[in-house]
């Protein structure tokens, strides 16, 4: 089947498409190969802040959700981090973690799987991403995190950074979507030459309302730190939300 926008995600055709990776070898074998370089990325984190990384796994996570699709994106998700937390340990392990890392790959095909992928794609993909699993779920269980392992001093303390996450995450999803169209435009051509003749052609060239519209998302951004570091903070403090 061929990538279509009226291929819908609500649909039973579009699972069992998806389903179906787990019986491709060649696919698998990718999915492998996948994770091994979310494996290896892990140890190459560029640190920013105390407990707070530049990483480059998203763009190996996005490559491989576009090829074999939402369920082989679950499964990858949970081998990686798994396998992550035993190779390169970084502190006690904590099994809900391997959610964040289920769910970033699970997200990236709904968005871009059997899709004609395109600048505005990417960006609502990682945009989701950022939202959902890093500033959302990766909040909630840091904090929980730190509840279990290092007592609640400690995971109160843990807001400050938290902060940083969040504005580092709203920040800078746009770049990191502009990377990962580059990546697949760079890769997808290359990977069809090997066989996986159901991807799409290429990324859309940019043009002037991409370029607003990631302007736009910025300034958005930008707003929703500033609200959060002049009302939202003090909005959760007085009301004692331990989410974030």
């Amino acid at each position: 089947m061929t990538q279509s926008s009226s291929f819908r995600i609500l649909s039973a055709e579009y699972w069992k498409e998806a389903a179906k990776s787990f019986r491709d070898v060649r696919m698998l074998v990718f999915a492998a190969l996948i994770v091994a370089l979310r494996v290896v990325v892990k140890a190459f984190q560029i640190p920013i802040a105390a407990n707070l990384y530049i990483t480059f796994d998203c763009y190996i996570c996005a490559l491989g959700s576009v090829v074999y699709g939402p369920l082989v994106a679950l499964l990858c998700g949970a081998v990686s981090d798994t396998l992550g937390c035993i190779l390169f340990p970084s502190g006690p392990y904590f099994f809900p973690f391997i959610f964040v890392e289920m769910l970033s790959g699970f997200i990236f095909a709904l968005f871009l799987w059997r899709r004609n992928l395109s600048v505005t794609k990417t960006l609502a993909a990682k945009f989701t991403v950022n939202l959902v699993c890093n500033i959302i779920l990766t909040s909630l269980f840091m904090k929980w995190d730190y509840y279990v392992f290092y007592g609640i001093e400690k995971a109160e303390a843990y807001n400050a950074i938290n902060l940083v996450r969040i504005c580092k995450n709203l920040v800078m999803f746009p770049a990191e979507a502009i990377l990962i169209s580059l990546v697949l435009q760079a890769v997808i051509p290359a990977l069809k030459a090997m066989g996986f003749k159901w991807l799409p052609s290429g990324m859309e060239k940019m043009k002037v309302w991409h370029y607003v519209l990631i302007g736009i998302l910025l300034l958005i951004s930008i707003a929703l730190v500033a609200a959060y570091i002049l009302w939202g903070a003090d909005f959760i403090k007085a009301h004692n939300i331990k989410l974030l």
